[in-house]
């Protein structure tokens, strides 16, 4: 349920990799060890403080970032969720920030700032929010939708120069999947599109 705005480095960043590889599962473990969807839910709550009490983005990264094992930038998306419905949603398929914290708290307050396709996360809802990271490791060109199990890979469809990306876990059906990421680039559902499976770490609560 994610549409992307696409730059010109999207395809360039991953496609020049060869033939997408996974990324070594030492990123999976350090993800996991930084619970990076409390890194998310820290900024929420830090975003809602009165002004005089609120830190900025850059004290908040030196509170968090204390452990120093990013070993490299990603591409992130960050979910925020309320009672299993998105409440809001922002990231990139290439990475933007120099470490997995800088990331997540900097797309964390995109999706509460930016997010246009959903009213606006309130104060009052920050009690029953909760936040997904998903954590981009790799880019695959697949040629048939039989390369998806979209219980563990996210899809992104590009065709002249438009784009959607679908993550991990929001559809249990390969076809779904590639239907509503055409209907989200603006891709007729009948035509063919250059279609990218994502490899990625999920993380959420």
């Amino acid at each position: 349920m994610h549409l992307v705005v696409y730059t010109a480095l999207l395809v360039g960043l991953f496609l020049n990799q060869a033939a997408g590889v996974d990324a070594p599962a030492a990123t999976s473990k350090n993800a996991k060890a930084l619970r990076l969807n409390y890194v998310a839910m820290q900024t929420v709550e830090n975003h809602f403080l009165p002004k005089n009490e609120r830190k900025s983005i850059e004290e908040l990264i030196r509170q968090l970032d204390r452990a120093k094992i990013q070993q490299q930038p990603k591409g992130l998306f960050v979910t925020l969720y309320k009672e299993g419905k998105t409440r809001a949603c922002w990231g990139s398929i290439n990475p933007e920030h120099t470490d997995l914290v800088a990331g997540t708290i900097h797309t964390t307050e995109n999706a509460l700032t930016k997010e246009y396709r959903f009213p606006q996360v309130k104060r009052g809802e920050v009690s029953e929010i909760k936040a997904q990271v998903t954590i981009i490791n790799s880019l695959q060109p697949i040629n048939s939708i039989s390369e998806l199990n979209p219980l563990r890979h996210g899809l992104m469809v590009r065709q002249d120069g438009r784009g959607a990306v679908l993550l991990p876990g929001e559809a249990r059906d390969a076809h779904y999947m590639l239907v509503q990421t055409k209907l989200k680039a603006g891709i007729p559902v009948k035509s063919r599109c250059q279609m990218y499976r994502i490899n990625a770490d999920v993380i959420r609560n």
